[in-house]
C-alpha cells in the first residue's frame, strides 16, 4: 500500500507540473515577476507542487526514513527531494529519448 501511494504521488505530482507548464499565466500574474519564474522553472514548481501533496496525500520522506513525522517541515522536505529527484530523471530521460534533427 505504501508503495502503490508513493507511485501515485509521483504520478500526479509529474502530471499537474506538467500541465502547469502547458497553460499561459493570465496577464494579472505574469505583471508579478516570481510567480513568471515559477512558471517557467519546472524544478521551483515542482517544489510547490510536492510540498502541497505530500501535506494532502499524507506521503512524508522523513517518516518513511525514521526521522518521524514532522507535520509542516516533513511536507517541505518531501516537496524539496522528490522534486529534485523527478527533475533529474526527467532530464535523464529527455537526453536518452530526445530526438535531435540536424
Amino acid at each position: 500500500m505504501l508503495l502503490a501511494k508513493w507511485i501515485l504521488f509521483l504520478l500526479l505530482g509529474k502530471i499537474i507540473i506538467h500541465v502547469w507548464m502547458q497553460f499561459h499565466l493570465p496577464k494579472a500574474l505574469k505583471k508579478i515577476e516570481w510567480f513568471e519564474k515559477l512558471h517557467t522553472c519546472d524544478l521551483c514548481s515542482g517544489v510547490w507542487v510536492f510540498s502541497i501533496l505530500s501535506f494532502f496525500m499524507e506521503v512524508d520522506l522523513l517518516e518513511t526514513t525514521g526521522f518521524g513525522y514532522i507535520p509542516i517541515v516533513g511536507a517541505i522536505v518531501t516537496g524539496i527531494v522528490v522534486s529534485w529527484l523527478v527533475h533529474i530523471f526527467t532530464l535523464g530521460w529527455k537526453a536518452k529519448y530526445e530526438v535531435i534533427i540536424i
